[in-house]
């Protein structure tokens, strides 16, 4: 069967071009939930079904999903305007979301129609949590298929995922060495361990690590020697005539770039709408006492907070768009490898991410120390947010800007 869209099924791009706006505020709505279940979130260390449920009928998980496959085919700005609402309630929930839910671009990027068609013939949503380091064994089999052990980290969003990508040390059927392998497993074919919950923050965001066992992984599932996060789809043609939307064109890196950017966008305007309450409810703390709202240091405080956030936001926005039309030029075979907008859409992520952190150290200094007790939701944000720095997507820039670099002076010249 075609992966459905349970509520949302009469919801079309084509008849609809309020959808976008629709799907976003629908997350929007969501908000106040989100904000109250954080704490229980938190301790199932995933968010709970219902909301799993609620998101399905929301039409979320079907933003990225080609149209051929009953999805909603929209664009990636939109996309990730829905995490960033979703990461203003629970940073938590919307890690998990993202980083189980905004992989369908890079199936459709890296397997062939009928792969497509196998992995979508679904009675639930298409959700794949996707990592990157090469973990586990897959050996040959006599029949050309693969036998996969081993386990995965840190897999973002595999509660509720259909699907698990990742890479693995391949070998051939004699334990000569093969290379490294992208592969695309199932949900029946791992077991999930219960080992997540114990870090500072982001404690809810379904990061457990993966079993496999003797699973038998089919060569259609396989890309030997093809990295998942180098991989870019070669422009239009009758082999991809069903997929008309450019995010299908663009660069891997460049679109999971835009994922922790979009997340901490989301997590710092929560804690700007938190300190927006204490401004008005909380009393300076040396003379002239008064509420914070009324003083003169608050309010500047308070205002190059919002001033850095609502630029990284635009920033933000500018990124996807340089990203969208990069993806746009490979799709019509009109991309030139020398220009640098992919680049910048990359480098921008970065700044976008260290402009929040700054407003962040601002806000934390002005919310009071009451506001970092536990079970306090700007506490909850700040643990969030230090962890998402720890991320390994953390030390990729200084490459980034170094190839930047190399792209500009060379254009010039």
């Amino acid at each position: 069967m075609a992966n459905k869209l349970a509520t949302v099924q009469s919801f079309s791009p084509a008849i609809d071009e309020g959808l976008g706006e629709t799907i976003v505020k629908r997350a929007h709505d969501m908000i106040p939930e989100l904000v109250a279940r954080q704490a229980e979130t938190e301790a199932r260390t995933h968010y709970a079904p219902d909301t799993h449920s609620a998101f399905e009928k929301a039409g979320f998980y079907n933003i990225l999903v080609p149209k051929e496959f009953s999805g909603l085919d929209l664009d990636v700005k939109t996309y990730y305007r829905v995490v960033m609402e979703l990461a203003t309630g629970c940073p938590s929930t919307a890690w998990q979301f993202c980083l189980g839910s905004a992989h369908a671009v890079t199936l459709c990027g890296m397997f062939d129609l009928p792969t497509q068609r196998q992995v979508f013939d679904l009675d639930e949503p298409f959700i794949c949590a996707v990592t990157a380091r090469p973990q586990g064994e897959a050996r040959r089999r006599v029949d050309g298929d693969w036998d996969l052990n081993g386990v995965f980290n840190f897999c973002s969003g595999i509660p509720y995922s259909s699907h698990f990508m990742s890479h693995a040390i391949a070998v051939e059927a004699d334990g000569s060495p093969a290379g490294i392998m992208t592969f695309v497993a199932r949900r029946d074919q791992w077991t999930m361990l219960d080992d997540w919950g114990g870090s500072l923050g982001l404690k809810g965001s379904g990061s457990n690590s993966v079993s496999f066992t003797n699973a038998h992984v089919p060569a259609a599932l396989t890309r030997l020697n093809k990295m998942h996060m180098e991989h870019r789809l070669e422009p239009k043609s009758e082999a991809t005539a069903h997929l008309d939307n450019p995010i299908y064109y663009g660069g891997t890196m460049s679109l999971w770039l835009l994922e922790p950017a979009a997340l901490l966008l989301g997590m710092v305007k929560g804690a700007l709408d938190e300190c927006t309450s204490l401004m008005a409810t909380k009393m300076t703390a040396i003379p002239p006492i008064q509420p914070r709202v009324d003083s003169p240091d608050y309010q500047r405080w308070f205002g190059a907070a919002a001033t850095k956030i609502a630029l990284a936001e635009a920033a933000y926005y500018d990124a996807c768009e340089k990203w969208t039309e990069d993806a746009r030029l490979q799709m019509l075979g009109h991309r030139d490898p020398a220009d640098p907008r992919e680049n910048l859409a990359m480098v921008m992520c970065g700044e976008i991410i260290e402009m929040c952190w700054d407003a962040m150290q601002l806000l934390y200094r002005t919310a009071g120390t009451s506001s970092a007790f536990d079970g306090q939701r700007f506490q909850r944000i700040y643990r969030d947010m230090s962890t998402a720095r720890s991320h390994a997507y953390n030390t990729r820039f200084d490459q980034l800007h170094r190839d930047l670099a190399k792209l500009l002076i060379t254009k010039a010249h």
